[in-house]
């Protein structure tokens, strides 16, 4: 195998989902709770990163952690936009949360913004899901067949959809693209701030295939008003067989995690720690990890801060390997 595709099926492989960490809350020193917290959302309101968020708001107030908590909502280049607006206003706020993921790495390797996850401390991952590829139910492509028929006959003519560029779902599309040996400079990739701008784009037909995390278009799918081609997990999940089994050859995975502010004394980002671990063991986390057909993937502390350097060399390594562009 030439030297460039080991990598990419390194990278993929590794970006996938990762053993899940049953990680019981820290031992010792109990969280101290916060009388007010602040959850900073740098995507649009429904989309995964607003799920996650205000799930786990409302377990660390069932928890008992947190008393008042708001949320804020700044989408736009694949969280870097908030990412930088988090840092200039909340980087010494103690009870402040940024919500981010495998989708913001993406975005900094593309757009190699001033600002980065540098700035910010990791406090835990939370969640693995993966991503499911829609058509309009009624619209072409039916089938997962029909797609990599259509990708081969003209790729530039198939508008794909989904998350920020450089993020996950750009991703998936690309390593797709690739491995149907296809010229990925071709691939036409429309950019949008949640599932729901997704979703609109297959209705108003600018876009075929949609791609973003299951838990997204999970409510169109069981209305039947979105029809699902595959799944980028290693087999059949929820019912929708995945890539490999279809004969695409690939598999990815997208975890979402909070990151706390980046400067405030280490006992204060200890405590955001022992918070979010300890809301994560309570029953509200586990039921919203059920109903949203989230992955559990706890991980936090100094494990997280070394996985988070892998992943986004991983990240850049991707998105240079199939020439994805902001």
């Amino acid at each position: 195998m030439h030297r460039r595709q080991l990598l990419l099926a390194g990278a993929a492989s590794a970006a996938a989902f990762h053993p899940v960490l049953r990680a019981q809350a820290p031992a010792g020193v109990a969280p101290k709770p916060l009388a007010s917290m602040r959850i900073y959302i740098p995507g649009g309101e429904g989309g995964g990163w607003d799920q996650t968020g205000r799930a786990l708001g409302a377990s660390l107030q069932a928890a008992g952690l947190a008393g008042k908590i708001s949320y804020e909502n700044k989408g736009g280049k694949g969280g870097t936009i908030g990412l930088a607006d988090f840092v200039a206003r909340y980087n010494s706020d103690p009870g402040a949360l940024l919500v981010g993921g495998m989708v913001m790495l993406g975005a900094i390797a593309v757009g190699r913004p001033e600002v980065t996850l540098a700035q910010v401390s990791p406090v835990a991952r939370l969640t693995n899901d993966y991503m499911v590829l829609v058509a309009k139910t009624g619209s072409q492509p039916a089938t997962m067949a029909a797609l990599v028929e259509a990708m081969r006959k003209d790729l530039g003519k198939v508008a794909f959809t989904g998350g920020s560029a450089g993020g996950v779902d750009h991703m998936l599309a690309g390593m797709i693209a690739r491995q149907l040996r296809l010229d990925v400079t071709k691939l036409k990739y429309l950019p949008t701030a949640s599932g729901r701008e997704a979703t609109a784009l297959l209705d108003k037909g600018e876009a075929q295939v949609a791609i973003s995390s299951y838990s997204e278009f999970q409510a169109d799918i069981e209305k039947k008003a979105l029809t699902p081609l595959a799944i980028s997990s290693r087999k059949t999940l929820y019912g929708v067989p995945s890539l490999t089994e279809q004969g695409v050859n690939t598999e990815l995975g997208n975890w979402r995690a909070v990151f706390g502010p980046g400067q405030v004394p280490e006992a204060d980002r200890e405590n955001l720690r022992r918070i979010v671990v300890t809301a994560t063991q309570h029953p509200s986390w586990i039921q919203s990890l059920q109903e949203r057909k989230w992955l559990g993937a706890l991980q936090h502390g100094k494990d997280f801060a070394e996985q988070l350097t892998i992943e986004q060399a991983i990240a850049s390594a991707v998105t240079m390997m199939l020439r994805l562009k902001s």
